[in-house]
């Protein structure tokens, strides 16, 4: 049997659990760190997932690293630098050869790079910040997919994750134009790459992000941090009357992440409390 293709099938005739299954799969798991991140990483590990923090923020990484595995959770969590910050600098190939010599697989890529962009307008952006958005959101969640790409062909439930947010798929006014475009590419992405790789059973799905609560880790709560941005300031436009938590994507993300999810391609999963709707 192809366990690739029949995954659910061969579980039910087991005779096992057959909800959301993380255990015993691996993560690459870019922007943990940087806020709404933090409760996913905590939550997929703790159901037996292995989670690798890809990261430029090392101090904010390995803090979170360090709360999640005195948890003692089934999985386990690994911080590693941008292969370009370490000493000696390492290539992309390099890292994630790393990464599956450590734990054995790569099964998924969650890529939740954000960038809250500028304050800007089609008359004030110019096209170089333009482009640096782009390469920064789209870039980084491209080359992400690419390097690991070798190894999910060969997990037997590969999964990618992309984020975006309701602008960058609607459109509108609420969030840096920059960053609304670069995030309206990431859905192009998603789309294309969907359509690409379904046919080797690697599914790419996208969620849609309104305004999410960020949170840091317990263990640097108090130390001196670049301020994150007040992301309230949207709730007047969220039908559902609050804001998103940490917690709510955490569950899209450990939905999107398990072997169950086997004919679910190419969607785009809403996070807004109907944000999307108006």
């Amino acid at each position: 049997m192809d366990e690739k293709i029949h995954v659910n099938e061969l579980r039910i005739k087991e005779g096992t659990n057959i909800m959301l299954t993380l255990e015993g799969r691996t993560c690459v798991f870019a922007g943990a760190t940087g806020g709404d991140g933090i409760m996913s990483a905590r939550e997929l590990c703790k159901y037996g997932m292995n989670v690798v923090m890809m990261t430029h923020q090392m101090t904010q990484a390995q803090a979170l690293m360090s709360e999640i595995n005195e948890m003692n959770y089934r999985g386990k969590c690994l911080a590693v630098q941008d292969g370009k910050c370490q000493t000696p600098p390492k290539s992309d190939k390099e890292v994630f050869k790393d990464i599956y010599d450590t734990f054995g697989s790569i099964d998924v890529i969650i890529c939740n790079t954000g960038d809250d962009g500028v304050e800007d307008s089609i008359d004030s952006v110019d096209t170089q910040t333009l482009l640096k958005s782009i390469d920064h959101l789209v870039g980084g969640s491209y080359t992400l997919l690419k390097s690991g790409l070798p190894y999910l062909r060969k997990s037997r439930a590969a999964r990618v994750i992309f984020m975006t947010t309701v602008e960058g798929v609607k459109g509108g006014i609420l969030e840096s134009f920059s960053n609304a475009v670069a995030k309206g590419a990431v859905a192009s992405l998603t789309k294309n790459c969907a359509a690409r790789l379904a046919s080797e059973h690697i599914n790419v799905n996208c969620i849609v992000k309104g305004p999410i609560e960020r949170i840091k880790p317990e263990s640097i709560r108090d130390k001196a941090l670049p301020p994150m941005k007040d992301t309230t300031k949207f709730l007047p436009n969220v039908p559902a009357g609050r804001m998103g938590t940490a917690e709510d994507l955490a569950q899209a993300i450990c939905y999107l992440a398990s072997e169950e999810i086997e004919f679910t391609t190419g969607t785009f999963l809403d996070l807004s409390g109907g944000m999307n709707l108006l």
